[in-house]
């Protein structure tokens, strides 16, 4: 399969899960009224998610627009990847902090370091990993962080709505 296909189709569900996000959270207000600081942070943090896998996905397309060397650019995409979702990733935790200061769930820090390890993951496909493999392994990514953003929606969405019966 052609890799830029595949991330044509995981930017698509990139877009679907921001936007679904966003009606999710017009849902919560009509039910429970106003939404918290911490609501926001939640609703905030499923479409930076949202756009971080459209983002991903749609990367290294464009810098196939551009006619750039396949080497470069797979490892470029890695590299500004692992950089947005390590740095996202590792002030995941005190932003969240910042807004409910309440102990991380093992679901939510499960999740923080999973999208760590993915980040990590991402830094070794831009500088270690074999040739044949990159587009292999950035996808693989690129998917980690929307089964990882799936989860994290689900838990918090039963976990709301649990909460409200």
């Amino acid at each position: 399969m052609e890799p830029f296909v595949y991330l044509y189709a995981i930017a698509g569900i990139g877009m679907s899960f921001a936007a679904l996000s966003v009606l999710t959270m017009v849902v919560r207000q009509i039910l429970g009224g106003q939404m918290s600081k911490f609501d926001t942070f939640v609703a905030r943090t499923w479409v930076q998610l949202g756009f971080m896998i459209t983002f991903a996905a749609i990367l290294p397309p464009l810098l196939g627009v551009f006619e750039a060397p396949t080497l470069l650019l797979w490892r470029s995409s890695s590299g500004l990847m692992a950089i947005i979702l390590g740095w996202w990733a590792l002030t995941f935790p005190r932003r969240r902090y910042a807004t409910n200061p309440t102990p991380l769930s093992i679901q939510v820090r499960t999740f923080s370091v999973s999208m760590d390890l993915v980040a990590l993951a991402l830094v070794a496909n831009a500088i270690a990993v074999p040739v044949e493999r990159l587009p292999g392994v950035y996808a693989a990514c690129a998917t980690a962080i929307l089964v990882g953003a799936a989860l994290l929606f689900l838990f918090t969405f039963a976990h709301w709505y649990d909460a409200q019966l």
